[in-house]
């Protein structure tokens, strides 16, 4: 075999093996990679075919390296060492770094698939340093301040060739501990009727608030609202006295405070209150290596 043969292994299924060795989990690499499970598993099992060896033992709960396995790892973790540090020193010529300017409706960190995405384009981009709504970063784009937006929908915006739907995010109910859904799975909003809900102005983000408007209104009950307070930790904090609940997206609610319970919806609604996230470049951006490599990493979600 040499450097030309078809049955060596691809990078990609060297980067699959190396993240699911880290996690002893196929859940957790899949979730490190920013992918669904089953193309990893196809990956793996290709990979496996390629090389014609068990690199895993695998049952429904543990996964164990085998002997080739451990040989594999050490190898393949050099490999992409060195790959990596091929690529960077080839870079003579740096390119002006690319801004991208991410909405601080959510937090990216919590969020696998853009942990990724920010871990692979460390080098060549730049997270604007402005904690903007989605509204204020699309004025930034236009004004050619930034290269790349990650916002969430509302309407008028223009859907055009230079967007991509790249992400659905979720939404969790925050509840007093000591009320009775707390101990609840999933909750439906029709039992929470009792407590106000900490909410947003309709001028933020008019998609999604129609959007829950639309659930709410078959509730068959009413639920009362309340204005949002200047940040999440106060809000939290009343919320942990029972004089309130919260919706909020599933990446922005990390934080662990005493008193306070996080809960999932039912999936009919939660299934409707998502927030869209789009990612959007200038109409005029041109079109380099790094802009299209970030533009296609996106479109293979």
């Amino acid at each position: 075999m040499d450097i030309y043969s078809k049955r060596l292994p691809t990078i990609k299924q060297l980067q699959y093996f190396i993240a699911v060795c880290e996690e002893l989990s196929f859940t957790g690499a899949a979730e490190k990679l920013g992918i669904s499970q089953p193309p990893l598993s196809t990956q793996i099992k290709n990979l496996e075919e390629t090389l014609q060896s068990t690199l895993f033992l695998r049952n429904s709960h543990n996964i164990v390296l085998t002997k080739d396995g451990e040989i594999l790892k050490s190898k393949v973790s050099k490999l992409l060492s060195d790959l990596c540090a091929i690529v960077k020193s080839t870079k003579t010529n740096c390119p002006e770094e690319v801004i991208i300017g991410t909405t601080k409706t959510l937090s990216f960190d919590y969020i696998p698939f853009f942990k990724l995405f920010l871990s692979e384009f460390r080098d060549e981009t730049k997270i604007y340093k402005h904690d903007y709504t989605s509204k204020e970063l699309l004025f930034e784009l236009q004004k050619g301040n930034i290269d790349f937006a990650i916002v969430s929908d509302y309407p008028g915006r223009d859907f055009s060739e230079n967007s991509l739907l790249v992400y659905q995010e979720p939404m969790t109910l925050v509840l007093p501990t000591n009320h009775p859904c707390s101990q609840q799975n999933k909750v439906n909003l029709r039992d929470v009727t009792d407590l106000p809900l900490f909410w947003f102005k309709q001028y933020l983000n008019p998609f999604f608030y129609e959007q829950c408007e639309d659930v709410f209104n078959r509730l068959g009950k009413p639920i009362i609202r309340r204005a949002e307070l200047a940040d999440n930790l106060s809000m939290l904090l009343e919320v942990a006295l029972g004089n309130g609940m919260m919706l909020l997206p599933q990446s922005m609610a990390q934080a662990k405070v005493d008193g306070v319970s996080y809960k999932k919806l039912i999936n009919q609604q939660n299934d409707k209150l998502k927030i869209n996230i789009y990612l959007i470049w200038r109409k005029n951006l041109k079109i380099t290596p790094v802009n299209k490599a970030i533009i296609d990493f996106f479109t293979q979600v």
